[in-house]
């Protein structure tokens, strides 16, 4: 996948789960175009060859696949490798029959690549930023398609919503230790939930970012202020859509 304009990591990443899906049961492997530079919304486009557009179920089976994928919480493995090796390992190594390269050009001068693989399910010459595991998207809905037999092309439009998976609980430290840690229970796939505007919930992660990075005062100032902005623009779009609510759950 290229990177015209600014993405965003949540919603890049949630194009390469929604491909895998889009792949597993159209088996359409080559991405035309995408769009994810808004944190809520997207769009990927594929090839498709079929004159008539896929069947409500399909579609829904799609949408169930990927957020399968969300709620297994796949990690997702970045890394640079040399073109000529990338090329062929991945000719004959075919993850979910999907490639490295899509329709968009990338340069013969660059001779290393950027990959981003989802086990089994996914991998792209992506240069973009990405979430560390699936199930920091929270939840993908399929908004609508758009079917262009003339041009051989199928456009998948996406919401990012709030679901997937369990929290796991943070060990409470200093003041209040003796206090039960938060429990958020998991929610189901088949629709979105609170889970992003639980206080609780997001107070625990955030400790914990800030905790696995304690040490490292760089990463602390880079990488963790910017994934607890995403979770703080997150709570803040998500309350919006669903009406400033906000789940409080008390333990004593």
């Amino acid at each position: 996948m290229s990177q015209s304009k600014p993405r965003d990591s949540t919603t890049d990443s949630a194009c390469h789960v929604l491909k895998g899906a889009i792949v597993k049961v159209l088996n359409t492997p080559v991405t035309i175009s995408v769009e994810c530079n808004n944190k809520v919304k997207g769009r990927i486009s594929v090839e498709y060859d079929q004159p008539e557009k896929p069947s409500q179920e399909l579609i829904n089976k799609i949408e169930e696949e990927a957020n399968l994928i969300i709620k297994q919480n796949l990690e997702f493995k970045t890394f640079k490798i040399d073109r000529k090796e990338a090329e062929s390992k991945y000719k004959s190594n075919l993850v979910n029959n999907t490639y490295i390269y899509d329709k968009f050009p990338v340069p013969e001068s660059v001779t290393e690549l950027s990959l981003v693989e989802l086990e089994n399910w996914n991998i792209n010459c992506c240069p973009a930023v990405h979430l560390k595991t699936t199930g920091e998207i929270g939840g993908i809905k399929i908004g609508g398609i758009n079917h262009r037999p003339a041009k051989k092309e199928l456009e998948f439009r996406f919401d990012i919503v709030a679901s997937a998976v369990d929290a796991t609980p943070v060990k409470p430290t200093g003041r209040g230790a003796k206090k039960a840690a938060i429990v958020v229970n998991e929610p189901s796939v088949e629709g979105p939930t609170l889970k992003d505007t639980n206080v609780q919930y997001l107070t625990q992660k955030i400790i914990k970012l800030v905790l696995d990075s304690k040490d490292n005062e760089k990463e602390l100032q880079e990488q963790t202020t910017l994934e607890i902005e995403q979770l703080l623009t997150i709570l803040k779009n998500t309350s919006y859509t669903n009406g400033s609510q906000s789940v409080i759950i008390s333990r004593k």
